[in-house]
């Protein structure tokens, strides 16, 4: 689910409706202070999205097919926009806010809250349209981290070097993966566009094949299922003020 508004996908905000809540809300304090709006969504919008379909489907109240052009879709949260973002192609924690100070705290360049996440990679085996358009050449293939705890490094065409990422390790193989897929947990301050794939890329030779984050500051994914959504604890806010963790 891409974060912001991008061409033909339904951005994740479209995400946030009463029925995607898990709240435990039992005296209705917390649901009734949030208001939502409805907003037509268009078929093309649907049929080219993102988002998974077992999670599109869930935005139909009325249960009906995305080919039906009648179908009413449910109200979704009405004044919150996604501090940061993930790419189409990654999943994870998001979160929504309607402060300006919270933003801030969350994607400016001076923050200090780290982001964790678990990505699993394989070997680059060739450069991709862009890349070879580029001129770029994929590294031999490595293992060692120390580019990624260093820093110093640049991305191809990035004048800025890169920052030394906070944690990076290798995890136990799952033994139903495929033998030559790994699982690498990064830990980062750094929040440039693509970057733990372009990392991967370019200073590794790996290619990056599933990446989840699991963890905003204090805000971990835990349990929560993926497409639902849940109100900050007020540990969690206080968190996210004081830069923890």
């Amino acid at each position: 689910v891409s974060g912001q508004e991008e061409h033909q996908h339904v951005p994740a905000v479209r995400l946030l409706t009463r029925s995607n809540n898990i709240d435990d809300d039992d005296d209705g304090i917390v649901s009734s202070s949030l208001q939502y709006t409805k907003k037509k969504w268009s078929g093309l919008d649907i049929e080219t999205s993102s988002v998974p379909k077992h999670i599109r489907n869930t935005l139909n109240r009325d249960g009906k097919t995305v080919a039906d052009q009648d179908n009413k879709w449910e109200a979704t949260l009405q004044g919150y926009a996604c501090a940061g973002r993930l790419d189409i192609n990654s999943t994870g924690v998001l979160i929504f806010t309607r402060a300006g100070m919270m933003a801030r705290r969350l994607i400016s360049p001076q923050s200090k809250i780290t982001k964790e996440y678990i990505v699993k990679v394989a070997p680059a085996v060739q450069l991709t349209a862009r890349e070879s358009e580029m001129g770029m050449k994929l590294p031999p293939l490595t293992t060692d981290l120390e580019p990624f705890l260093k820093g110093g490094r640049r991305l191809w065409d990035d004048a800025k070097p890169l920052k030394p990422v906070v944690e990076a390790e290798w995890l136990q193989n799952d033994p139903e993966e495929q033998p030559q897929i790994r699982t690498l947990r990064l830990v980062l301050q750094e929040g440039k566009k693509r970057q733990i794939r372009r990392m991967c890329r370019e200073l590794l030779g790996l290619h990056v094949v599933d990446l989840v984050r699991t963890r905003i500051g204090p805000v971990k994914i835990d349990s929560l299922p993926e497409g639902k959504w849940r109100t900050l604890t007020k540990e969690e806010v206080q968190g996210i003020f004081m830069d923890r963790p």
